[in-house]
């Protein structure tokens, strides 16, 4: 069986991805190193010891924890000032993605690290831990590490030519949203039964007694719980929602005469995880939302930006058009979940910009051609849902535009798609 992820899990992957974890991670190896010479000082040959002098370890040390202390303050203001640029120019819900990228976390991690490793080699060096052979080792270790930061800053002068850009951040969040969707299409309904149009009657129902954005589900859980109470669990809310005490996120259907103790009513709360903020990962409607938000942001009188918005349409086909559909892999049978509707996914992506691009020919012609690439996907809906909204966005054009020829340029992409008769 293929592993599949518990809440715990998630959590341990949510940690993985802030800057903190990999800058820990660096620090702990800084520290580790700077004292591996002490432990590794009585297996040097005493024919080795005297070739490196303590003083040329301790100059060495010294230029890296002065110099990596600017230069991590320099690229703290820089990630700063980018994420300031990407909440602005995009939409603060893009800043996320930026500080989980993956060259930043590393740059910033790795002068941190070095600080550290020469703090704690200066601190070793000057209370006289290292004999001979643990200087050679620290000596050695100093020279990975200048290595190790050369390489480093290449790579982050490189990355802070693009940093904080437009077409940057819509590049991450595309990165992001990809795999979300990819996965939906493996696991609709997250490796459970689909919920029915119609949910059965008497149901236990259960609310959630925080208020947030439902972020992911621990499936494996709920499955545990309906094997224990011998019932099934209909699922009510799918990621992505808002839930509040009094919205019910799920039901319990229950054998006649049987009850839910507060323990299972809270064990089953604690396999929805609520937060202040939607996540990625079972949520494939999140990342088509932003780079709606972001190509809506470009097209406001503010801004005015089409071109922007013409760019990501293009990505947000390119998510919409991600992964193959699988067979259907029921591992929880006693959990039933709803569906995302096809219209769900067009809406997420598509009306807003039609709304504020309606007065745009240019971005008028882009969406009827993503339209039109979309209506010949094999997924189910996909083309009723590309002849509607390509439908609605000429409604709004007409009533937007003036120009008579930009009308009829409309009218004719959306024939030529084979979206209109």
């Amino acid at each position: 069986m293929k592993f599949e992820m518990s809440k715990g899990w998630w959590i341990v992957l949510q940690a993985t991805r802030q800057v903190w974890f990999v800058a820990s991670l660096y620090c702990v190896a800084a520290v580790l190193t700077a004292l591996l010479g002490v432990m590794a000082d009585p297996v040097i040959p005493k024919s080795l010891q005297d070739i490196i002098g303590r003083g040329a370890v301790d100059s060495l040390l010294t230029i890296i924890a002065t110099s990596m202390l600017s230069v991590l303050v320099f690229s703290l203001n820089t990630l700063v000032q980018a994420s300031t640029a990407a909440a602005s120019n995009a939409t603060p819900r893009a800043v996320g993605t930026l500080l989980q990228d993956r060259i930043a976390q590393s740059a910033l991690s790795t002068f941190l690290g070095a600080f550290i490793f020469s703090l704690v080699g200066l601190i070793a060096l000057n209370t006289s831990l290292y004999g001979g052979g643990g200087r050679l080792v620290l000596f050695v270790a100093t020279i990975a590490v200048i290595v190790l930061i050369v390489v480093t800053l290449v790579r982050w002068i490189n990355y802070l030519g693009h940093l904080g850009q437009i077409t940057k951040t819509v590049a991450q969040v595309e990165a992001a949203a990809t795999p979300s969707m990819e996965h939906y299409r493996r696991a609709p309904y997250l490796h459970a039964h689909p919920q029915k149009d119609k949910r059965p009657a008497g149901l236990d129902m259960i609310e959630h007694d925080k208020i947030g954005y439902l972020r992911f589900i621990d499936v494996p859980a709920l499955d545990d719980i309906a094997e224990r109470l011998k019932a099934n669990i209909h699922v009510l809310e799918r990621p992505g929602a808002f839930v509040t005490p009094g919205r019910h996120i799920a039901g319990i259907a229950l054998p006649r005469e049987s009850a839910t103790d507060e323990e299972t009513r809270q064990a089953l709360r604690g396999a929805f995880t609520v937060g202040n903020a939607r996540s990625y990962d079972q949520d494939p409607l999140y990342g088509l939302t932003v780079l709606s938000q972001i190509a809506m942001r470009a097209l406001s009188p503010g801004i005015n930006d089409p071109g922007t918005a013409i760019d990501v349409i293009g990505n947000l086909v390119r998510i919409m058009a991600s992964g193959s559909e699988a067979d259907a892999d029921v591992r929880h049978g006693r959990v039933f979940i709803p569906a995302i509707e096809t219209d769900d996914f067009f809406d997420a992506a598509f009306t807003g910009i039609s709304r504020d691009g309606a007065d745009k020919v240019e971005v008028g012609l882009r969406l009827q051609h993503a339209f039109g690439s979309l209506s010949l996907l094999p997924f189910e809906g996909y083309g009723a849902n590309a002849r509607s909204y390509s439908a609605q966005t000429l409604d709004r054009a007409r009533q937007m535009l003036d120009f008579e020829n930009d009308i009829k340029r409309l009218e004719a992409s959306a024939r030529k798609g084979h979206l209109t008769g």
